[in-house]
């Protein structure tokens, strides 16, 4: 009976222990052909998340020549502005950035008044603020995983690159 019992308990914890999946780093790669510009998005196991840009082909790893965006995975939205005028000037904000890497391209961390100062039209009490044309609005949520591009002011302009979930895949 003892041995019966032990054989039990020993294949009940042996699956717990199996059952545990090893969180793996999730990437996400694709291209805006309008602004010439390869995006990789990358969930770190350890809680950190790159956006990485590239102008001449698509990025594989973080490397120090590469430019890049780290941050927290939080509940928050990290927006970026692209101007089409200034293809290289990629204009960001996200209340939890832990380092920004230049090399080619120049990514600006905005506050957020100076933000909606400078990218939307004021809004009122019953209208949301509205981008401002011609920029394009890039939001990814680190957290779900969603990936939505922003062409104009319209709401209707809104392309799903990515669609996540509540386990941020």
């Amino acid at each position: 009976m003892r041995i019966i019992l032990f054989i039990i308990i020993c294949s009940f914890f042996s699956s717990c222990i199996s059952s545990k999946k090893e969180k793996k780093d999730i990437d996400f790669s694709f291209y805006l052909p309008d602004e010439n510009l390869f995006v990789t998005t990358s969930k770190q196991s350890g809680g950190d998340f790159y956006v990485m840009f590239s102008k001449t082909d698509s990025i594989s790893r973080i490397t120090d020549s590469t430019d890049y965006i780290k941050c927290d995975i939080e509940d928050a939205v990290l927006v970026i502005v692209i101007d089409p005028n200034h293809k290289n000037d990629l204009h960001f904000m996200y209340p939890y950035i832990k380092k920004v890497n230049e090399n080619h391209l120049n990514l600006v961390k905005l506050e957020p008044d100076d933000f909606t100062n400078r990218f939307y039209h004021q809004g009122t009490r019953t209208n949301p603020d509205t981008l401002r044309n011609p920029y394009k609005k890039l939001l990814i949520a680190p957290m779900s995983y969603n990936i939505v591009l922003q062409r104009d002011s319209t709401f209707d302009s809104q392309i799903r690159i990515k669609k996540g979930n509540m386990w941020g895949e």
